[in-house]
C-alpha cells in the first residue's frame, strides 16, 4: 500500500494505492475529480477504473463536492448518510452558500497562479455504503471508520492500524510546523473527545486535508485539546471575524 497526496482546489486529497485497486480519502471539490483522474492515468499510468471507492468524511465543498462527479463515473461512494442533514432545507442552503463563499476566499488566499474554477456541487450525497463507527470500508477492510464529530455533526476519520496512519480530514489543521483547530467547531465537547480518540489509538502518521501529512505527537494533540474552544465557533457567531481575517491576509 502507498498513500499519494494530490493537491486539490484548496485541500489535499489522499489516494491510497494497491496493486489492483485504489481508495480516495475525500472527494475534493466538484472541480477536483479531473485532477484525480489525471493523476491516476498520467502519473501512475493506470486506468481510472482502478479507483473503486471514494470516502466522504463530511459535507463541506472541499470534501463532498466531487462525490457526484465520481458517482457518475461508476465509483462507489462511502460515508455517513446522516451527514446529508447538514445542508438540508432553507437554513442548510444558506450554510451551503456560505461554505462555498469561504472556500473561494481560501482559494484566493492560496491560489498561487492556479485558475479559478466552478465548485458548486450537489448538496445531497448519494452514498453506496453507509458507514458508522468501527466499520471498515468495503473492499478496503484494512481501513477502519471512526466517528469523530465536532467540526460538523457527522465527521469521520479513516484509520489504518497496520501503518499507524489516520486521515483526519479537517479535525486538525497544519500550520507551518505546528497544528491548529479548524473553523468551524460546531460542537466543542465532541471535538475534544474526537481528538482524544487519536491519542488513545497511539497514531503516528496523520493525513491532514489542510495541509499535508505529518507525524504528530500525543503531547501536541493534548495541547490542541487544551487550547480548543469551549464554546461553539460557527457561522452564526464568528463568520464576520473569519471573513475579516481572510480578507486581511490578502494584503500581508
Amino acid at each position: 500500500m502507498e498513500v499519494h497526496e494530490i493537491k486539490g482546489f484548496i485541500q489535499s486529497m489522499y489516494l491510497v494505492v494497491y496493486h489492483d485497486k485504489m481508495l480516495l480519502l475525500d472527494s475534493g471539490t466538484s472541480a477536483d475529480a479531473e485532477v484525480v483522474f489525471d493523476y491516476i492515468e498520467n502519473k501512475l499510468k493506470r486506468p481510472k477504473s482502478d479507483l473503486k471507492v471514494v470516502l466522504v468524511t463530511h459535507v463541506h465543498p472541499d470534501h463532498s463536492g466531487g462525490a457526484s462527479v465520481f458517482k457518475k463515473s461508476g465509483i462507489k461512494i462511502a460515508g455517513d448518510s446522516d451527514s446529508n442533514s447538514w445542508y438540508k432545507g432553507f437554513k442548510g442552503f444558506i450554510v451551503y452558500l456560505i461554505d462555498i463563499f469561504l472556500a473561494y476566499l481560501v482559494f484566493l488566499k492560496i491560489r498561487k497562479g492556479r485558475p479559478f474554477k466552478n465548485i458548486f456541487f450537489k448538496r445531497h450525497v448519494d452514498y453506496d455504503f453507509d458507514l458508522s463507527d468501527g466499520e471498515v470500508i468495503p473492499g478496503f477492510e484494512d481501513w477502519e471508520i471512526l466517528e469523530t464529530p465536532g467540526h460538523t455533526h457527522r465527521d469521520l476519520s479513516a484509520y489504518h492500524k497496520e501503518s499507524s496512519t489516520i486521515y483526519v480530514a479537517d479535525n486538525i489543521i497544519g500550520k507551518f510546523k505546528s497544528i491548529v483547530t479548524p473553523y468551524p467547531i460546531n460542537f466543542p465537547d465532541l471535538y475534544k473527545n474526537s481528538l482524544k480518540r487519536y491519542t488513545d489509538l497511539g497514531v503516528m502518521r496523520y493525513l491532514l486535508a489542510h495541509y499535508s501529512s505529518r507525524e504528530i505527537t500525543p503531547a501536541e494533540i493534548e495541547n490542541l485539546i487544551r487550547v480548543a474552544p469551549n464554546k461553539e465557533i460557527s457561522h452564526h457567531n464568528s463568520l464576520g471575524k473569519i471573513v475579516k481575517g481572510l480578507v486581511k491576509s490578502f494584503f500581508k
